[in-house]
């Protein structure tokens, strides 16, 4: 390779670099306003979520990651968990949990890329917001082509192989995806835990409550938490 192409290949990853954070920092951007605008019209829940009526609904859609070996579990390995966020929601917050379109499981059956099978969470999370993982993960989104398509705003989770040091993993409520790693699959908690994140709710210090960090967690909210889960932008009435 001359040192003319050498030079050529390094600007052209740079500027696809450069490219993956403009585009995060758009996403980010959107999320923020749709965040903010969500707030306000969940400003009856803001304030009176905790009396929980009327019923509200939350859409979610799975996305299984496969690699050169296949998808890395099957569809009804999530059932646990899917029942017990459906139930959460729904004894917890009268909160209804649907599919974003005609199933709620689906198999991405091109392997997926290194850096969004492996992923990390918290700082580490962020980070990878603006490079190949990150990237990968909004090309997915459910309801999203750049800018929302839908009114229903669904949270979008994938099933990644491994998050270092965790079982799931979302960004709270600037973002619209949550992963779970294999781990975070064979628990029943996991999903629902991680979709309160999503939906503003932070760690508790009571272990019975869904927002306890360790996987002994219970499923018990206490009010404040309705109020916050039922104004997000991601449970409608519709």
């Amino acid at each position: 390779m001359g040192l003319w192409s050498s030079i050529k290949n390094k600007i052209k990853k740079a500027a696809k670099k450069v490219w993956r954070v403009v585009k995060a920092v758009v996403r980010v951007v959107v999320r923020v306003v749709m965040t903010v605008v969500g707030l306000v019209l969940g400003i009856f829940d803001l304030l009176l979520g905790f009396v929980a009526w009327p019923p509200k609904k939350l859409r979610l859609h799975i996305f299984i990651l496969s690699d050169q070996n296949g998808p890395l579990v099957n569809p009804g390995d999530l059932t646990l968990a899917i029942d017990f966020a459906r139930k959460t929601l729904k004894d917890r917050f009268n909160v209804k949990l649907l599919p974003y379109s005609e199933g709620m499981v689906e198999i991405i059956t091109a392997p997926a890329p290194s850096a969004a099978l492996v992923v990390h969470c918290d700082s580490g999370a962020f980070k990878e917001e603006f490079g190949e993982a990150g990237e990968y993960f909004a090309k997915h989104l459910a309801g999203w082509n750049a800018i929302p398509i839908s009114l229903t705003f669904p949270i979008t989770a994938f099933v990644v192989r491994d998050i270092v040091g965790k079982q799931g993993c979302s960004l709270g409520p600037l973002s619209d995806y949550l992963t779970l790693d294999l781990a975070g699959v064979k628990s029943d908690s996991t999903l629902a835990h991680e979709i309160g994140h999503s939906c503003s709710l932070w760690h508790s210090k009571t272990q019975s409550n869904l927002m306890w960090p360790d996987t002994k967690r219970g499923n018990q909210v206490k009010w404040f938490q309705k109020n916050l889960l039922r104004s997000s932008r991601h449970v409608m009435y519709w």
